[in-house]
């Protein structure tokens, strides 16, 4: 058993009548980490989640928990709890009753019950509202409390399946802060599923991609945002400007536009056809001509309060690029539906994707 990997998922695949939902997959989490799969809905995510909690059996491959075989394993008699979107309290019950319910049927009684649900409801920040019923509950509390079941049993693995998609913007991002620190406190790994791309990249330790089941990239949020290794990461992952072009000996010729500087440029030879991406907030805009600078008219903007995205139609080409502002910028008091700006951006900042 190697003591760096807690959870060792080999070549394992699942299909559904013709529908190939997981597709040969291997993966290895370490003990302790905050690992996210994401993806589009059909990617496959949520069918590999219910294989390791045991609710699908694969096709083939094994998944190994802590070295030992869980592939036919019931989903009871797997150290593996998981979490669903639902949250599914029981309405009879106090917050402390539903915490508690796991640990009753397995015989825990007395003193022992109470103390270890006191500690979870300290851990989610919930001891003041032990006696309420459900009904009397936020959403956020509701949540909470469903964390607190689950982590009550000190599983060696949570799964997460869209825990936070029924709470609203501003409670979601409360509470990606509050799933990350009791992760870090207790130590048990936990693995999420979302669609949400800014969820996983706040949560997560690391990231796994996932399209048509299969890992399209594996890493460190930074390295998907910043390095993504092809159009579908870059695309998946936040808000990408493309633009087609080839490369060449002196750089990236861009028909209609010039040739341009990208951070990956040596990676590649010589006339192969590529689209170069650059993230949003690293164009930069202004009011007057620049050197080198592509002149366009301004076709919209959007006021997100914090930042402003402005829609930018390149004379040259025709092309639409988006511009993503902060508030503290010069020019988004002033930009107007119509008005004239030039663009550029640091050669650095571009990533060239050969597919």
């Amino acid at each position: 058993m190697d003591a760096n990997v807690l959870l060792e998922i080999n070549g394992i695949s699942k299909s559904f009548g013709a529908i190939t939902a997981v597709d040969d997959l291997t993966l290895r989490i370490a003990p302790g980490e905050f690992f996210a799969l994401l993806g589009p809905s059909g990617c496959g995510k949520t069918t590999l989640l219910r294989m390791i909690a045991g609710f699908e059996t694969p096709d083939r491959g094994q998944i190994r928990l802590a070295g030992s075989d869980m592939t036919g394993i019931k989903p009871n008699r797997r150290p593996i709890n998981l979490m669903f979107q639902s949250y599914a309290l029981f309405p009879h019950m106090t917050v402390a009753g539903n915490i508690g319910y796991g640990l009753e049927m397995e015989g825990v009684r007395g003193p022992g019950l109470k103390r270890r649900v006191g500690e979870a409801l300290e851990l989610v920040q919930l001891g003041a509202l032990a006696d309420r019923k459900p009904h009397r509950l936020s959403g956020g509390q509701r949540q909470r409390v469903a964390l607190a079941r689950a982590l009550i049993k000190r599983p060696k693995l949570l799964l997460l399946d869209e825990p936070l998609g029924a709470l609203d913007r501003k409670l979601r991002e409360q509470m990606q802060i509050e799933l990350k620190r009791i992760q870090r406190d207790t130590g048990i790994t936990f693995i999420v599923v979302t669609h949400d791309q800014e969820e996983a990249l706040t949560m997560a330790d690391r990231i796994a991609l996932l399209g048509q089941g299969r890992i399209v990239q594996l890493g460190r949020p930074r390295e998907l945002y910043e390095a993504p290794v092809n159009r579908f990461a870059a695309d998946f992952i936040g808000m990408m400007n493309f633009l087609p072009g080839k490369v060449t000996a002196d750089g990236v010729a861009l028909p209609g536009l010039g040739v341009f500087q990208a951070s990956n440029r040596s990676d590649l030879p010589q006339g192969v056809e590529v689209v170069m991406a650059i993230r949003p907030e690293r164009l930069r805009l202004y009011a007057e001509a620049r050197a080198a600078a592509l002149p366009g008219a301004v076709e919209g903007t959007a006021y997100l309060g914090q930042d402003l995205i402005v829609h930018l139609r390149l004379d040259a080409t025709g092309q639409m690029l988006i511009a993503r502002l902060t508030a503290g910028h010069d020019l988004t008091r002033d930009i107007t539906t119509g008005q004239r700006l030039w663009c550029d951006w640091p050669g650095a900042q571009a990533r060239l994707l050969a597919d």
